[in-house]
């Protein structure tokens, strides 16, 4: 099988395994644009990460924004690209996808370079919608469905889900991404945090994200929006918060799982019902 996949397929296959069987959902002929969108995400997700210095994490953002600038300007230069980044491109070529969405993305993507918290829980939100959320919604117009309000809410909600999945590196790289005022509000000790210290303090924070998730998944099932292979991505949140809440909501503990096969399960009922 792996021998017939694209190559962004195979390193969402590797590294992101829920969102690989998400995209075997998509249209047969728009599964690779799927991947190479999912794998756009992916590669501007861990930018800071992958860099020693914030500026150079803005130099990496600016060569991602000037590729797809370039594509939508008719540059042909992009065509040079091999590689994952040669299946990017081609996708974007197609011109399914509204730039707007790219430049707004962008611009809130930036902020992982100020290694700064937001305030509050509604910046934190607002952050992931941009951020997330819109991601989702560049996969959703790629594979050729139109724009839902549900796919905004899931990918927010996945993007929070986020937050919560690397607070273990968090505290290795010693750079809190929880909400200041939670924080405050929940007297967390951010020096036991960095040093890799579960705490009531950390749980009941969880809980509140945890809290801020389910009703983001709840209002994209409100929105009635047709299931697809961006709104499938439930399936793994919920299985991800389900499996959190078994250990009390603590981000550290080892005994979270992946829960790969009961996903497989779910998310083929889940397509057999045509619901998400």
């Amino acid at each position: 099988m792996t021998s017939s996949l694209s190559l962004c397929a195979q390193e969402i296959r590797k590294n992101e395994h829920d969102q690989f069987l998400c995209g075997l959902f998509a249209p047969e002929d728009r599964q690779t644009d799927f991947f190479a969108m999912q794998l756009f995400h992916m590669e501007t997700l861990r930018i800071r990460d992958a860099v020693s210095e914030p500026h150079l994490g803005l130099i990496r953002l600016q060569w991602w924004r000037d590729l797809v600038d370039g594509i939508y300007n008719g540059d042909k230069s992009a065509d040079a690209e091999n590689g994952t980044h040669q299946e990017i491109a081609q996708t974007l070529a197609k011109g399914a996808i509204d730039k707007a969405l790219f430049d707004r993305y962008f611009n809130a993507r930036s902020f992982d370079m100020e290694d700064r918290a937001h305030d509050d829980m509604s910046a934190l939100v607002r952050y992931c919608e941009a951020t997330g959320g819109l991601s989702a919604q560049i996969k959703e117009a790629a594979i050729g469905c139109p724009l839902s309000e549900a796919s905004l809410k899931v990918g927010t909600a996945n993007a929070l889900c986020h937050i919560i999945r690397t607070l273990a590196h968090q505290s290795r790289v010693a750079r809190c991404k929880l909400p200041l005022l939670l924080i405050k509000k929940h007297n967390l000790d951010l020096t036991g945090f960095y040093k890799f210290e579960s705490s009531a303090e950390l749980k009941n924070i969880v809980v509140e994200l945890v809290s801020e998730i389910e009703r983001l998944i709840a209002d994209a099932r409100t929105q009635g929006a047709t299931p697809n292979a961006v709104l499938f991505n439930t399936v793994s949140l919920e299985d991800y918060l389900k499996r959190l809440k078994k250990v009390d909501c603590d981000p550290f503990n080892p005994n979270i799982g992946q829960g790969r096969l009961s996903k497989q399960i779910k998310l083929a009922f889940k397509a057999w019902r045509n619901r998400y």
